[in-house]
């Protein structure tokens, strides 16, 4: 029988043919914020959201007042940890652009004056937890400014390399490379990370080039500052044995997998690696953070749209499902197709809203917020792959007890129909991106649109 997709149909079964036309890009979603089928969980270590602030580039102020004037929105998106990029002085010296980067530290203890005052960022950090959010800062660990405080005063505190004291580490020629095997400067870099904690009541750091630093320092590191307050630790990286000191790692290979996908569409790979995620038992207790962008990759290698062309947003679906916890970076809940420069000024281009994805990022972290399927750690739900007639759908479901959530994607740029071969998910599903209840078999035939998704929830 011939299968009629009309886009009006989304989550209702067609008496006339019996097929299933599921949801896809239609731009006209019922409601604007996820109705979702339970209240929200418990926000905890298993499931909350990250987001990246590009303080520089967030807003016109390029300041922390300008992220202060954006919280109620991120609170609305469903942000849990804001996670601001470098706040301290940029060192002059070397520095690349007019700006330089900010991963290149003149001084541990103070602020950016262009970002504004101890007080503005006082103000910000009150303003997020009245929010219910935390914030984290992005602690550069391994390397300086040429023109750090520390150059002058400590220059022993820093590396040598063929006679050179200090020196730029490979490729990176705007700082210069620290010494941990000196003792003074692990415990002045301690006494800084607890400084922060102290006297600005951060939640947590993100942790830049964290395997570049020895983990006993981390682990030292850890104890002192948890001692002032229990915070969230993220390491930059992906070696399993820094999980001793850290809460999450970097999804690193996956994301390197996204990328493949994005050029090459081969789904029986990417499989395999949402698989190879899935399966690390080092990760049993510990969480990793899953990105389609950051700052590196928008600079570096181009933005979403480049990277994964039309498959943006099935792909956004679906690494809110896969594992454990979504980081959103500037820009991206908008749809901004625009590289960010590290080293300049560079502003987010807030408009022109995508209204497809304005509404789905919302509606994806109350997914992550409500479902016990899509917690990490210790509480992370299992993966499985229902199988279809249509090698170009990609059908995963996670579960955890009674809770299953079902995940249907279409990486085709032409709209698709399949049927489920072997089994079909049994029980009634609600549709969570449109409405109504649902129930399979493989006699149904489901439709979704061109690069289209669906996601089902049973509780």
């Amino acid at each position: 029988m011939k299968v009629i997709v009309k886009v009006f149909l989304i989550g209702v079964v067609c008496a006339a043919c019996s097929c299933f036309v599921s949801c896809g890009d239609n731009g006209d979603d019922p409601d604007p914020v996820n109705p979702g089928t339970s209240d929200n969980l418990p926000i905890t270590v298993n499931n909350r959201v990250i987001y990246e602030v590009n303080v520089r580039n967030f807003s016109l102020q390029g300041n922390f007042a300008g992220v202060e004037a954006a919280l109620p929105r991120l609170r609305e998106l469903g942000v849990d940890i804001l996670w601001l990029m470098p706040i301290h002085p940029i060192g002059e010296k070397n520095k690349g652009g007019t700006k330089g980067s900010p991963y290149s530290v003149r001084d541990y203890l103070k602020i950016n004056p262009d970002f504004g005052t101890e007080s503005d960022l006082k103000s910000l950090i009150a303003a997020a937890h009245k929010a219910k959010m935390d914030v984290y800062l992005d602690w550069v660990g391994n390397h300086t400014s040429w023109d750090h405080v520390w150059v002058s005063e400590h220059i022993d505190y820093y590396a040598s390399k063929n006679g050179q004291r200090p020196y730029s580490p490979e490729g990176w020629n705007d700082v210069v490379q620290l010494d941990y095997s000196n003792q003074n400067m692990r415990a002045a870099m301690i006494d800084a990370l607890k400084y922060w904690v102290r006297e600005f009541d951060i939640d947590g750091y993100r942790c830049d080039y964290a395997i570049g630093v020895p983990l006993d320092f981390w682990t030292k590191a850890r104890a002192e500052v948890d001692a002032i307050k229990k915070i969230g630790w993220l390491e930059e990286g992906e070696n399993t044995n820094y999980l001793a000191a850290f809460d999450y790692d970097y999804a690193w290979n996956f994301n390197d997998r996204l990328n493949d996908f994005g050029k090459d569409s081969d789904i029986a790979q990417f499989k395999a690696a949402c698989n190879a995620l899935f399966s690390n038992s080092k990760y049993a207790d510990k969480g990793r953070m899953i990105y389609l962008t950051n700052h590196d990759l928008e600079a570096y290698d181009g933005t979403v749209f480049e990277r994964y062309g039309d498959k943006v947003i099935p792909l956004t679906v679906l690494y809110f499902a896969i594992h454990d916890m979504p980081l959103i970076y500037n820009g991206q809940e908008v749809g901004a197709n625009k590289r960010t420069d590290l080293f300049n000024v560079s502003l987010i281009p807030w408009t022109p809203v995508n209204p497809t994805l304005s509404v789905l990022f919302k509606k994806l972290t109350k997914l992550k917020h409500t479902q016990p399927a899509l917690e990490s750690g210790k509480n992370r739900g299992t993966l499985s792959y229902y199988e279809t007639d249509n090698d170009k759908v990609l059908v995963f479901a996670r579960k955890r007890g009674n809770n299953e959530v079902i995940v249907m994607l279409n990486f085709s740029p032409a709209p698709g129909t399949f049927h489920f071969t072997g089994t079909a998910p049994a029980g009634e599903f609600t549709n969570y991106l449109g409405s109504g209840k649902q129930s399979f078999n493989t006699a149904n035939v489901v439709s979704l649109a061109a690069n289209g998704y669906a996601v089902y929830v049973k509780e």
